[in-house]
């Protein structure tokens, strides 16, 4: 298939934006690696200014619902950065962005290796969601059994001319014969993984673990234009 059929191919099945995925089949977005929270850790790390962190993930949010008017919206993982107590400024930031998303469509959140607190903020989390021929998962477990899979937790970027490029990465019946994507941090202030620079051993995720990460296609939107590049070997 060639590139510009693959893009295609993805176009008329998802819909790519600010990091956020749009499955058109069963009208469902998703959103990973959320991360509320990091600004407070980088304070506490010496950051000097206010990164506004609230203020961004709410308008990324709204620009995302006002897009798609999905009928769900799914969280795959990683929706708070801290791993132990949340203190109520955190906890005031996780409330709203929750809430306003709530108050807009069904909300589903699957867990990811910080979430150990949403359940004492009174929020559920589940270990995957599978609806259609897909599965969400946040991709810090294997999984035998699945749909075409969506994950998160790697934080992809594309290190190309000295940019490093926040991207999703594809792949084509990879995953024992069904597709996978792997979605960029939502957080724009997350730190990411150059892929092109990677070997399968390095990386988080088990699941990513068992493939060939060299076939993944790296998928990039940037004001609206989607761009599919070449197989990572070949960058």
């Amino acid at each position: 298939m060639s590139i510009e059929d693959l893009r295609e191919h993805l176009i008329k099945r998802f819909d790519f934006l600010l990091g956020a995925l749009y499955i058109r089949e069963i009208e469902t977005c998703v959103l990973s690696d959320i991360h509320i929270g990091l600004e407070e850790e980088l304070f506490a790390q010496g950051l000097l200014f206010p990164l506004r962190e609230r203020d961004e993930l709410l308008k990324r949010i709204d620009i995302i619902l006002k897009r798609f008017n999905p009928r769900k919206l799914v969280l795959a993982g990683d929706v708070v950065h801290s791993f132990g107590r949340a203190d109520q400024r955190i906890r005031r930031k996780v409330e709203a962005i929750l809430k306003t998303i709530r108050s807009r469509c069904d909300m589903i959140i699957v867990s990811g290796t910080h979430d150990g607190m949403l359940p004492y903020m009174g929020f559920t989390a589940q270990s995957r969601y599978d609806e259609g021929e897909y599965t969400i998962h946040h991709g810090d477990e294997d999984l035998r059994e699945h749909g075409h899979l969506i994950i998160g937790h790697e934080h992809p970027v594309l290190d190309v001319d000295m940019m490093r490029i926040p991207c999703y990465l594809f792949g084509r019946g990879l995953m024992d014969g069904m597709d996978i994507i792997v979605l960029p941090a939502f957080n724009p202030f997350c730190q990411g993984v150059a892929v092109n620079h990677l070997e399968s051993s390095d990386l988080l995720s088990p699941l990513l673990r068992r493939l060939d990460i060299g076939k993944l296609h790296p998928v990039v939107e940037m004001e609206g234009e989607v761009m599919v590049f070449p197989e990572i070997r070949s960058i």
